[in-house]
């Protein structure tokens, strides 16, 4: 059946061939359902999130103005840590540099925010808005290679809009509602829709005002361009360009395998006068305290460490750095509890926590079970799950003089 295309005035034509830059738009926003945990974007593959390795090989190309990720609601934080850090300096060239949005309610409404982000930050560095290109990219498919970049670049800057297709594996049928194969079409007339695909940016900007406007959806830009401004041109895909959907597309033997992750933290403070000794937020009698830009709780930060060398996310220096302020005798526990519901919304699960104090004086043991009690209701676990044990150091060392407490973590997280 021919497609319907509406002849809608206010349609920016685009004049071809598109002479100017090109802008990315990474889609990331999705629930990933089907895939049994969220978000897939921060998965690692070959020591690289799949967000990374979506994004690096658009970040080759030699006029490539800006890119705009859309994120799930509440993870741009985690978003930020997949990707700055390590393309920090790729990323500062880029005239209208590196821009995250949160995402919309479909992949729709995140695409057209996305665009709307893309005219915003293109008006800002005051590029060419009519000649600029844009490509679509699913986050979910890191496997996207150079040449097809290249390829799909290259015939939306002479077409106004292009694809990469890919030939079907298996013999595709038509089905009714009844349960019945109701038609056999010719495997060599249907292809399978890939990403990145590219646009004139203005255009497709414009054909989605038109499509919320009738309230008509679609699940792939290409549709909506054929509906509302002409016939997309398409090039070869790649079939190791494969969309990771569920578990198994990482290559996992099925979907109730799991992940483990082990996580170790250490930390030392002086002791001090004037200071309260705290031990997981429980405050130990004594005439000294730790010494620290937050609260000096050493049991905390060994076990915020432990947690987020586990998960991935560097040190707790990173997200809480004694030099920002805001962090001034801050309640580790507060801390703690913020690194606990971040690696839980990443899909990880805190099997068990093996925690030891090192303090020459006060006894710890009196005070076990309120320490444990505490890391189990601020962590959301079961105390069975947590372990804490107490040493001296036998008059050795800062700590075995009393002027210093030691304290060390092992953690073990589980992911699907």
């Amino acid at each position: 059946m021919e497609p319907v295309r509406r002849e809608k005035p206010g349609i920016p034509r685009p004049s071809l061939p598109l002479k100017g830059g090109v802008v990315l738009l990474l889609t990331a926003a999705g629930a990933s359902s089907r895939f049994g945990r969220a978000p897939k974007a921060l998965v690692r593959i070959g020591g690289k999130t799949v967000l990374q390795a979506a994004l690096e090989p658009f970040l080759d190309i030699p006029d490539l103005s800006g890119v705009l990720i859309t994120y799930p609601e509440s993870l741009l934080e985690e978003f930020r840590e997949a990707l700055v850090p390590a393309l920090k300096k790729r990323l500062e060239r880029l005239p209208c540099g590196l821009r995250f949005l949160a995402g919309g309610a479909s992949r729709q409404a995140s695409v057209a925010l996305g665009l709307e982000g893309l005219i915003e930050a293109g008006r800002a560095a005051s590029l060419d808005l009519a000649s600029l290109a844009v490509l679509i990219h699913d986050a979910a498919r890191p496997w996207v290679d150079a040449a097809t970049v290249s390829s799909v670049l290259e015939t939306t800057r002479d077409k106004g809009a292009c694809l990469p297709l890919s030939d079907l594996p298996d013999t595709p049928k038509l089905v009714d509602t009844a349960g019945f194969v109701s038609g056999h079409p010719e495997r060599s007339g249907i292809k399978a829709a890939q990403t990145p695909q590219g646009f004139a940016l203005l255009s497709l900007a414009a054909a989605h005002s038109l499509a919320a406007e009738e309230s008509w959806s679609c699940t792939d830009d290409t549709a909506l361009w054929d509906r509302y401004v002409g016939p997309v041109a398409y090039v070869p895909g790649n079939r190791n360009n494969r969309k990771i959907t569920y578990p198994e597309d990482l290559g996992m033997a099925g979907s109730n395998d799991s992940t483990l992750r082990i996580g170790e933290g250490w930390d030392i403070h002086p002791l001090v006068a004037g200071r309260r000794l705290l031990l997981a937020g429980k405050q130990i009698p004594h005439d000294k305290g730790e010494s620290g830009h937050s609260d000096g709780d050493v049991l905390w930060h060994s076990i915020i460490d432990a947690l987020l060398g586990a998960a991935g996310l560097g040190d707790i220096g990173s997200h809480f750095p004694p030099s920002d302020p805001a962090w001034k005798d801050a309640d580790s526990s507060v801390l703690a509890r913020r690194i606990a519901q971040k690696i839980g919304r990443l899909g990880w699960t805190l099997l068990n926590l093996d925690c030891t104090v090192i303090l020459e004086r006060p006894a710890v043991k009196p005070h076990r079970e309120a320490i444990l009690a505490s890391i189990a209701a601020t962590l959301g676990i079961d105390k069975e799950r947590v372990s804490v044990k107490a040493k001296t150091m036998e008059g050795f060392g800062a700590v075995g003089s009393g002027d210093a407490v030691e304290a060390r973590a092992v953690v073990l997280l589980s992911r699907r």
